[in-house]
């Protein structure tokens, strides 16, 4: 707070700003109207001389969206400490906000000449990232001999680019990537994700299988790769990729699940082959809950609950009983597997965790059954036990909304950003709510605009803020945030959303292709069949 730091001024010497309109601003700014506090600290720094209250009034103009404020108080900042080291950095900022193309311009410049200065460049291009200027600002950055010299700084303008959808540009770092660092597999597979997102599979394939013959893969790499290669309906493969590295119970689980996607028997019985490898009576509990894992990812239930059942190590007992009880659901018996997981509720294990996961795993297997009372009967029992447990508070937030119990749902949601005001995915999962479900437009926005703020390349986010946009009747601001949502997950609620608003702006074909590939990612998504139903009933 600039009045507690401020410190005595001199009476009489210029220096001391206006009080008034100093708490003004103070009080604007802690009730949220950053426009009004805006407005006040520039008054203020007006009437003073002190660089430090004229820098503040100026950054805070710019975090208001009030470029007029900021600019009338940034020329005095600059009167008063022309050499300030800041000032390029704030220049470039109003620059790009204010459209300024020279003055954003000579302060990259500028910026580029110091050591690092990129970071500062891209940095200011990310907060503002609309614009032609800021479009041209990016492209000259990943020209910079000193961001080509680096892989880091590289494929970190390359992730501006990507947010900007700056497709030739993309491409360019790409390329740029592996012929300046041939023997990165780093680069190898930042461009491979690249060219899968746009949808060059061939490219993508020959990226990844580049990077696994190389020497440098780190174990998170490789899984990175094995998991490109099960988006791009290779799962196989990246069992295979998974198997040339580190074995572990991760990995293991990850090549249980690329090999029952694959349908490889012969695949599936080698594995099985190698994880019992050692005499049946010296497995490791690891290995027997993964055996249970690709047992039930491939229906075999006798096996799974025959390998889950062996299990002894307590720590991985409980999670073991858990699995039981999904098998039991599976073979139609849901009353017992409720007895197991409220055994399992009702016991005294320390940890909490897993007590919590059984409330969560029960309500899921009754909700599977349609039987949401019951549901949130046992998110309310959990929650007696784990009071303001966020976990257990979020999914019976989504259960009411789900029984159309849109002020409960509301009310937990509350609850949670009382707790935790800065969760984006509880930001968002209220915005999401209240614009889906109510006509209070204008406050869901507000949310979802602090959800995107602090998760800007989150699809879900993403996908919320073009849903509200669509809702405030802007259809043509909302489609492009619905397109880069659904490029960034093909998920069928998004194509519902993103073929609704083409269909709106008068462009059937391609809503309706939008929508086919929705029905091939999920046919029984439930938002995708009302929008079916209501707009094109013949699909």
């Amino acid at each position: 707070m600039y009045l507690l730091a401020a410190g005595p001024a001199a009476a009489g010497d210029g220096t001391a700003p206006p009080l008034d309109d100093l708490l003004a601003g103070e009080f604007a700014l802690q009730e949220g109207r950053p426009a009004e506090a805006a407005r006040h600290y520039a008054d203020a720094a007006l009437a003073s001389r002190d660089p430090r209250l004229a820098e503040r009034a100026a950054k805070l103009g710019l975090l208001a969206k009030q470029p007029d404020e900021a600019r009338r108080v940034y020329e005095h900042w600059r009167s008063l400490e022309p050499g300030a080291a800041s000032l390029s950095q704030f220049e470039l900022a109003l620059g790009l906000q204010y459209g300024d193309v020279p003055l954003a311009e000579k302060a990259a410049e500028a910026l580029l000449d110091r050591p690092g200065g990129w970071r500062q460049v891209l940095a200011a291009v990310i907060a503002e990232p609309e614009g032609s200027v800021a479009r041209r600002l990016v492209a000259e950055l990943a020209e910079q001999p000193s961001v080509q010299a680096d892989l880091d700084a590289l494929l970190a303008v390359g992730g501006a680019a990507d947010r900007m959808q700056l497709e030739g540009l993309i491409e360019r770092i790409g390329e740029l990537a592996v012929q300046r660092f041939p023997e990165r597999s780093r680069a190898w597979l930042w461009r491979a994700e690249a060219a899968r997102k746009r949808g060059h599979e061939t490219l993508a394939l020959s990226s990844v299988q580049h990077a696994l013959g190389l020497g440098d893969l780190s174990h998170d790499l490789r899984m990175a790769a094995a998991a490109m290669l099960a988006m791009m309906d290779q799962p196989k493969a990246g069992a295979e990729a998974l198997a040339g590295g580190e074995q572990t119970e991760a990995v293991w689980a990850a090549r249980a699940a690329y090999l029952a996607r694959s349908e490889d028997p012969e695949a599936i019985a080698a594995f099985v082959r190698e994880l019992t490898a050692d005499a049946a009576e010296t497995l490791s509990d690891e290995r027997r809950y993964v055996l249970g894992q690709l047992a039930e990812l491939t229906e075999d239930l006798e096996s799974a609950a025959k390998w889950y059942g062996s299990i002894t190590d307590e720590d991985r007992l409980p999670t073991a009983k858990m699995r039981l009880a999904v098998l039991a659901d599976k073979a139609g018996d849901l009353t017992r597997a409720r007895d197991m997981l409220q055994r399992l509720q009702e016991s005294d294990l320390d940890d909490g965790r897993t007590l919590i996961d059984a409330f969560l795993l029960e309500a899921e297997l009754l909700a599977g059954h349609d039987d949401l009372a019951a549901a949130v009967e046992t998110y309310d029992r959990g929650l007696h036990r784990f009071e303001d447990d966020s976990s257990l508070l979020y999914a019976r937030a989504l259960m009411h909304e789900r029984r159309d119990a849109i002020d409960l749902a509301e009310r937990d949601l509350r609850r949670m950003l009382e707790l935790d005001p800065d969760n984006a995915d509880v930001l968002n999962a209220l915005g999401y709510t209240l614009a889906d479900r109510t006509e209070r437009f204008d406050e869901a926005r507000g949310y979802i605009q602090r959800a995107l703020d602090k998760q800007p390349d989150n699809p879900a986010v993403i996908d919320s803020m073009g849903w509200v946009l669509f809702r405030l009747g802007k259809a043509d601001e909302a489609l492009p945030f619905l397109r880069r949502a659904f490029e960034l997950q093909r998920d069928a609620e998004v194509a519902a959303h993103l073929g609704e608003v083409l269909w709106a702006l008068g462009q059937q074909d391609e809503a309706r292709s939008i929508w086919r590939l929705g029905r091939e990612i999920d046919g029984d998504n439930a938002a995708l069949a009302e929008v079916l139903n209501r707009l094109a009933p013949e699909q």
